[in-house]
């Protein structure tokens, strides 16, 4: 009997406390549990001369990115990046994911996390909105400001779609949070744009997101 009396003492504030911090969070703003560095190949481990790269899926949780309809870019983010992974994986690379699964992860601990690992390469998925012309496609990739060597990959990368006359739009140079903060040569490619009606239907598409991974990971390699 005193063993139960001293076990519901000790649970009860447990309980109590962990109510508050519940309720505490939801004040707040139901904001989201962090969650970053999804590891997809023995952790940490692999030999001295693997290519580590860090792939991010943009957006995620709450923040969507941009959409048509019931289609979001969020998942088709994740859902290339996790293709794209398989692929480098394949090809002898190690992976680590900002995210493989649908949370929200601030821009900085993206290129934090890549920092942090000592990433070879940066890769950012995105999809491009452009309400004003629903007549614009292609895909785009984005290079840091002033790194050659991560203009040499966009350009490398887009080579491949020039190779299979994917529609594109070139590559170009920008400022963006996650290229800016990371220490080594990093991109963000832009899919395609949901705001024009076909693109965004390939988008969609379990085939065509294939296809986007294996010239982006040819790209890399």
């Amino acid at each position: 009997m005193r063993i139960f009396v001293l076990t519901v003492f000790i649970i009860v504030p447990v309980l109590a406390v962990k109510g508050s911090l519940a309720l505490w969070n939801s004040l707040k703003g139901g904001q989201e549990e962090a969650f970053f560095g999804a590891k997809t190949t023995g952790e940490t481990q692999r030999a001295p001369d693997t290519l580590l790269i860090v792939l991010d899926a943009g957006h995620g949780g709450v923040d969507q990115g941009t959409c048509a309809g019931d289609v979001l870019e969020k998942d088709i983010n994740l859902s290339v990046v996790k293709k794209l992974a398989e692929k480098l994986e394949k090809r002898g690379a190690a992976v680590i994911l900002t995210r493989d699964e649908d949370v929200k992860i601030d821009l900085e601990d993206r290129a934090k996390l890549a920092n942090k690992e000592k990433a070879d390469i940066f890769v950012s998925i995105h999809c491009n909105y452009y309400e004003k012309d629903a007549g614009i496609r292609g895909l785009e990739c984005y290079y840091r400001e002033g790194s050659a060597d991560s203009e040499e990959l966009a350009e490398r990368i887009l080579e491949e779609f020039r190779k299979e006359a994917v529609e594109n739009r070139g590559i170009k140079s920008a400022n963006y949070r996650v290229l800016r903060k990371t220490d080594m040569p990093a991109v963000l490619v832009e899919l395609g744009y949901m705001s024009n009606s076909e693109e965004c239907g390939k988008l969609g598409e379990e085939d065509y997101q294939n296809f986007l991974a294996e010239k982006i990971a040819a790209g890399i390699f």
